[in-house]
């Protein structure tokens, strides 16, 4: 008797277990994401340059970089972010870089759509055209 309802209970809590830790790295994904973001916003001011936040979704990868100082090559800024690995989850991405001026501002000529997943739980990021991120 006690194994059929620690087995009742059990396949109850797997699945809810599951799903909350799929909720769970889509949600961080989306805090590191939100994150890279600000800081590229925030690079290109502080250095006065173009700065670019580049995605892959074949990688689950999202790096920054921007334009040198003499404008003919670029620079890395802080690490490749490996969200695939770090969190488990995928993303699709209308475009595959953000772009924004010295002052900040982006220069896409619509919004950009991420859509972040890991197992059954998603969530979805919006960039205005100016750069503005909405959640």
């Amino acid at each position: 008797m006690v194994v059929v309802i620690v087995s009742i209970m059990m396949g109850v809590a797997i699945p809810y277990l599951m799903r909350s830790s799929d909720r769970g790295g889509v949600t961080e994904a989306v805090v590191a994401m939100s994150t890279l973001h600000a800081r590229a916003k925030l690079a290109s001011i502080q250095r006065g340059r173009v700065t670019r936040l580049k995605m892959s979704t074949s990688r689950a990868t999202m790096w920054i970089v921007a334009n040198t100082a003499t404008g003919s090559g670029l620079d890395t800024i802080g690490p490749v972010e490996d969200l695939g690995s770090r969190f488990g989850v995928t993303f699709r991405t209308s475009r595959d870089s953000l772009v924004f001026t010295p002052r900040g501002i982006g220069t896409e000529t619509s919004g950009t759509t991420i859509i972040v997943s890991k197992g059954t739980a998603a969530d979805t990021i919006t960039v205005s055209a100016a750069g503005r991120l909405i959640h």
